[in-house]
């Protein structure tokens, strides 16, 4: 038996390997318990269908009805089949999934690690290309928005390859995947043609599990089995790769997707790409009948910056790998012509995710390249370590890139998620709830309360299904926004049927058929809250009624681009006699108001300001913003207070700053006192 030696620089690949399955499993699953996850879309999704595939229903779904009563309604993902034994053996709890997606994509590492060797010639060569493939921020954000199927996708396609250039392969060519000439040399012995049967079919293996990961995965391996024929002459394994990509996405699009839904109708993402077309057909021919719409689209900003979120981290070697890059273009298309502008986000969602195998394996192969012209070119003397080289510049540009961009503790914005005694209580409440009855629960508590018959999104009013509902009115992703929180209050006052089990820190656990009583004090303790230490201390005194006693700043946990939290912390002076209207002011780079809050904040939804009393510490934070300052490097966020129902713009109408820190100078004739100053780095805000 032969002995398999593994040198120092492939044990350091599997070390980094697993520090990245066991750091974002960890980040993944902490995010869970904090309740920072995407929540019903996607974790709640994936787990209610799993839940109901280990019983042997399907992949049934009750979250969106309007959406169909299947997951095969929105996507096409039958490796789901496989994960739901898994599922039940981890005894269904969704932090399985977290961890197993991150200990999947991780584990690509292997695989590139053994391409990229083939190509650059160099084992630490290698061992830096796969260092810059898991600081990818948008592999990292796939990792860790919630879980999705098409996760999977990047570690089946490196391993597909991998096998791939095994098969190619002989003791005649040794040029496989990368340069590769005929599939069958005269010179092959019978060894050689024995030894290829077996990379074959797990070639085979990985690229089938890789279709069954999403719909739109085929369109990435029909180029890839064109690739394989016309530039490297393969096409036997090209055509078949090709076509059969070819038949499961019209199975997939054209019939699965459109039996499951409720309509009968194709995808409704398509929705998304109305510009181009109504139909998968006229969307994928629209190059051709559209193309000045397709120009456009392809020259937009949001095209090009998308792009270069992929490619600037691999210090835009992916450039010269240019044919690998191509395969890639379908999720570019996608995601970036989207109508959707969530779907441009790749640093933020998950995606990228099909786009970033073939994005490495451009790197790889345009490093390889620019190593060869660097060697054909360079003197003599500094010749024969190009590789290693072009390498250290590709990792160091891929430090840079993450450290404004990554989620690793690397990165300027690492966040560790915080779990608080506020936290365990709503998971304590979601466990009380009996494990067979329909729930209605807020879209970020959807995970915890996944695993049953019958779960619903909050969207009000009451559902008749519903036996419970669980919400937290508190949580910084619950925003007012259409005055949501308010018709949630008016919905609970007014609806006869339902009554409170529990009201606690901002929780409330109803149910069809409780007795009608109050909500009880302890509910109102996340508003009731003494300033914590760490938040920034000042005095203002608005009028002489309130005073602003300090204030703190904290980015969505989900949306670190999105604008930023903003938590005041209030002392009560003497009484309100009448309700007032604590305004948000947008400010600009000079200070000068340029936008304004016109609903009221949770808090004061809640806890009106007629019912603080004198010698009262008020929490309030603000979370529901009209505006969106992505375009702005520098703003700033100013408070003014004024009577409910006036106009936030008249300056006459607001009460007067006085009595206010040197740090903190009122503007607009002393009734908007300008608190704090935000800049943009790389696109994610930080308080200065």
């Amino acid at each position: 038996m032969k002995t398999v030696r593994i040198n120092l620089v492939t044990w350091m690949v599997i070390a980094l390997v697993g520090l990245y399955a066991g750091g974002f499993g960890l980040l993944a699953a902490r995010a869970y318990d904090a309740h920072e996850t995407g929540g019903a879309f996607d974790l709640g999704n994936y787990a209610q269908a799993l839940w109901y595939a280990a019983r042997g229903e399907g992949l049934r779904l009750t979250t969106v009805p309007e959406f169909g009563s299947t997951r095969f309604a929105m996507h096409v993902e039958p490796i789901l089949f496989l994960l739901a034994p898994l599922y039940a053996a981890a005894g269904y709890d969704p932090r399985f999934l977290l961890w197993f997606q991150a200990g999947f994509i991780g584990l690509g590492g292997i695989p590139l690690y053994a391409l990229a060797r083939r190509r650059l010639a160099s084992d630490w060569a290698a061992l830096g290309i796969v260092f810059a493939y898991l600081l990818l921020p948008a592999l990292e954000s796939v990792t860790l928005f919630d879980f999705h199927a098409v996760g999977l996708m990047p570690t089946l396609v490196l391993a597909g390859c991998y096998f791939l250039d095994r098969a190619l392969t002989t003791s005649t060519d040794q040029k496989g995947l990368w340069w590769g000439h005929a599939l069958c040399e005269q010179g092959e012995t019978r060894a050689d043609a024995r030894t290829r049967w077996s990379p074959i079919l797990l070639g085979t293996l990985c690229f089938g599990l890789a279709l069954a990961t999403k719909e739109d995965v085929p369109l990435h391996l029909f180029l890839f089995g064109v690739y394989l024929m016309l530039m490297r002459r393969r096409w036997y394994a090209g055509a078949v790769l090709s076509a059969t990509s070819a038949v499961w996405f019209y199975v997939a699009v054209f019939l699965i997707i459109p039996a499951a839904r409720p309509d009968s109708a194709h995808s409704p993402y398509l929705g998304f790409f109305s510009r181009l077309g109504n139909t998968p057909v006229e969307i994928l021919t629209s190059p051709l009948h559209t193309p000045g719409t397709w120009l456009e689209l392809l020259t937009a900003p949001d095209t090009l910056y998308g792009i270069g979120m992929l490619i600037i981290p691999f210090a835009i070697t992916p450039l010269l790998g240019l044919p690998f890059l191509i395969i890639a273009a379908p999720t570019f298309a996608i995601a970036l012509f989207s109508s959707n502008p969530l779907m441009h986000r790749l640093e933020t969602y998950h995606y990228a995710a099909p786009a970033i195998p073939f994005v490495a394996l451009a790197a790889v192969d345009g490093m390889a390249r620019l190593s060869s012209w660097l060697e054909r070119t360079l003197p003599p003397r500094l010749r024969g370590n190009t590789p290693l080289f072009v390498t250290l510049g590709v990792v160091l540009i891929a430090l840079g890139y993450h450290h404004y961009r990554g989620y690793s503790p690397l990165a300027r914005a690492f966040h560790w998620p915080t779990v608080t005694p506020h936290h365990v209580l709503g998971s304590a409440l979601a466990a009380s709830i009996p494990p067979d009855a329909p729930v209605v629960a807020q879209a970020e508590l959807v995970p915890l309360v996944a695993n049953r018959p019958y779960v619903r999104v909050w969207t009000g009013p009451f559902d008749e299904q519903a036996e419970y509902y669980l919400l937290d009115v508190s949580h910084p992703a619950f925003t007012n926004r259409n005055e949501a929180q308010e018709r949630l209050l008016a919905d609970i006052a007014y609806e006869p049927t339902v009554g409170l089990v529990a009201s606690q820190d901002g929780y409330l656990l109803l149910k069809k058929g409780a007795p009608r009583t109050p909500i009880t004090p302890e509910f109102f303790s996340f508003i009731l809250a003494d300033m914590p230490p760490g938040a920034s201390e000042l005095h203002a005194t608005f009028g002489t009624v309130l005073q602003l006693v300090g204030f703190e700043t904290a980015r969505l946990a989900t949306d670190r681009e999105a604008e930023p939290l903003l938590t005041l912390y209030w002392h009560v002076l003497q009484p309100i006699e009448q309700d007032l209207f604590i305004a948000i002011f947008l400010l600009d780079a000079h200070d000068v108001p340029v936008g304004v809050t016109l609903v009221q904040q949770p808090a004061t939804v809640w806890w009106p300001t007629s019912r603080w009393q004198a010698g009262d510490h008020i929490r309030m934070t603000a979370n529901t913003f009209p505006w969106w300052s992505g375009d702005r490097t520098r703003f700033g966020y100013g408070i003014g207070v004024l009577p409910m129902g006036a106009d936030p713009w008249d300056v006459h109408a607001r009460l007067s700053v006085t009595h206010t820190d040197e740090r903190f100078m009122p503007i607009d004739q002393g009734t908007i006192l300008p608190l704090v100053r935000f800049v943009r780095i790389a696109g994610i805000p930080y308080a200065e």
